[in-house]
């Protein structure tokens, strides 16, 4: 079961190693219109995005992250410019490195995303870096769910 890390490591900056052999969570909420890489994609704020970040290992016993994102974002569809609702539902586990040599070794042994955490981690980046990496580079509309375009 995951604990928590106490009220010092719960807002802002926390030791991702610490947090991994600890089994401890973070979690908040962040306007996506906040963030620096997100908010000139959106159409709407406040786009509020629940996250978490649990400490944990891999299935081969190794120190990890895993991020989770869920909330919905309102972007314009690139056929009709009208807007488009996407449901974010994101969970990623990201491996720990202590340095670029680590991180270069743990890519090549392993699927998962690495991430060297020699420093210690601000969340609000964390979920920032998963949120551009789930938005779609072209959002759009299924086929046939477009608004026709007012003239």
């Amino acid at each position: 079961m995951a604990k928590p890390l106490d009220a010092s490591h719960t807002a802002g900056r926390f030791d991702g190693f610490r947090l991994a052999r600890v089994q401890g969570t973070q979690s908040g909420v962040v306007d996506a219109a906040t963030l620096p890489r997100v908010a000139d994609r959106l159409l709407a704020s406040p786009a509020p995005i629940r996250w978490r970040i649990d400490g944990t290992h891999d299935s081969m016993g190794r120190l990890a992250l895993a991020i989770e994102l869920d909330g919905e974002v309102v972007l314009e569809c690139q056929r009709c410019l009208g807007p488009l609702v996407l449901p974010i539902a994101q969970r990623n586990l990201l491996l720990l490195a202590h340095g670029d040599d680590d991180a270069e070794q743990l890519d090549a042994d392993s699927d998962a995303e690495v991430l060297v955490a020699s420093t210690p981690l601000e969340p609000a980046t964390l979920v920032e870096d998963e949120l551009v990496l789930t938005l779609p580079y072209a959002a759009r509309h299924a086929d046939g769910e477009c608004t026709a375009p007012s003239a």
